[in-house]
């Protein structure tokens, strides 16, 4: 007979491509929320003092047989003369091993505003091309596998049309920040796209995403000695009748840094379920330019016992600007992870050093 796991990765499937007229696709959601910063807003594009090259890697669910493994590789530099940031983002999502992948490749910029000496504004743009492919050789639905012994029906696959679709999307950002506190609003999918491989339309909803956080240094570093540092931060995210919200706190006392978040809607939603998806411990490592983070979702939904949790990598290296500031600022807590000093910029809106957040 069929393994429970498989069973469970039929349905996830088959739900994600095939169910009614108004199905609607949904993106994949990183943990690590400002590890992979361009991915979250294209409003911290250049969000450095110099480069920067972010590589994240996330196995969701490895306990249920080809389920979702995502990855994410970005590079961004900041051009000081014009006070804006540039970047490049690829981003690919692979569900089945290989059954159904989504890709896109983006050209993402910023451009700061000085609004006071302890207030910024820097509002971004995102032009991606984007792919989703399909091998119906993959999969098979679960009204197509013999009840009896679990096997496929003869001739079974998925029934589609065309295997690969491709479009053009865009996102908008725009964030504001200062020395202890950020916040901001991500759109997605500005372009309406019919991604279905059917003749079942079907779409990608557009995304808003609105983020932020305040950082409280609760001990002032001493005779070389870092700042003691506890970060509060939300992420919230809706796509169509979906959403979920990212609550958490981090514990920075260099090189360590330490998360606690919690992944879910505790309120229940119109059809009166919850969605309770779950409790996730990051930790990372400063290493001079680089941070190496690790975070695992202990999951809470009724498939607790059949997921695994959920696994993420992320690698960030940065490359410090050798050119001298024109007037020297104090740190900028919504920096992403990885950076935490060092270099300079010749901005005058700039900040010569970066940490966590």
């Amino acid at each position: 007979m069929i393994k429970h796991n498989s069973i469970y990765f039929v349905i996830i499937l088959w739900i994600a491509i095939f169910v009614g007229n108004d199905l609607e696709g949904q993106d994949a959601s990183f943990s690590q929320n400002y590890a992979s910063p361009l991915y979250l807003s294209p409003s911290f594009t250049g969000l450095t003092d110099g480069s920067r090259l972010a590589l994240h890697y996330r196995d969701q669910w490895p306990g249920i047989p080809g389920t979702y493994k995502t990855m994410s590789f970005a590079f961004d530099h900041f051009i000081s003369d014009f006070n804006s940031g540039v970047g490049v983002q690829f981003y690919r999502d692979d569900a089945g091993k290989g059954l159904l992948i989504n890709q896109n490749i983006g050209l993402l910029y910023a451009y700061e505003i000085y609004v006071s000496d302890k207030v910024m504004v820097r509002p971004g743009l995102q032009f991606k091309l984007a792919q989703s492919f399909i091998d119906p050789s993959k999969g098979v639905l679960g009204s197509l596998i013999n009840r009896q012994d679990g096997t496929p029906l003869t001739g079974a696959s998925f029934p589609t049309e065309r295997d690969k679709t491709n479009r053009f999307d865009a996102a908008a950002s725009v964030m504001i920040y200062s020395n202890f506190y950020w916040g901001g609003v991500t759109v997605d999918h500005l372009v309406k796209n019919n991604i279905g491989f059917t003749d079942i339309e079907t779409n990608t909803n557009m995304k808003i995403t609105a983020f932020g956080g305040y950082k409280w240094v609760y001990k002032e570093g001493r005779r070389r000695m870092p700042d003691q540092s506890i970060t509060f931060a939300f992420n919230y995210r809706k796509q169509a009748d979906f959403n979920q919200v990212d609550l958490g706190a981090y514990w920075v006392y260099n090189p360590i840094e330490i998360g606690l978040w919690y992944r879910g809607m505790p309120s229940a939603n119109q059809e009166g379920l919850g969605n309770q998806d779950a409790v996730i411990a990051i930790l990372g490592v400063h290493l001079g330019q680089m941070r190496l983070g690790y975070s695992f979702d202990l999951t809470l939904s009724e498939l607790a016992g059949n997921t695994g949790g959920s696994h993420e990598l992320s690698i960030m290296y940065t490359i410090p600007s050798s050119n001298k500031p024109k007037i020297n600022r104090s740190a900028i807590p919504c920096s992403v992870p990885g950076y935490s000093g060092g270099g300079a910029s010749r901005s005058k809106y700039r900040s010569r050093s970066r940490r966590i957040f």
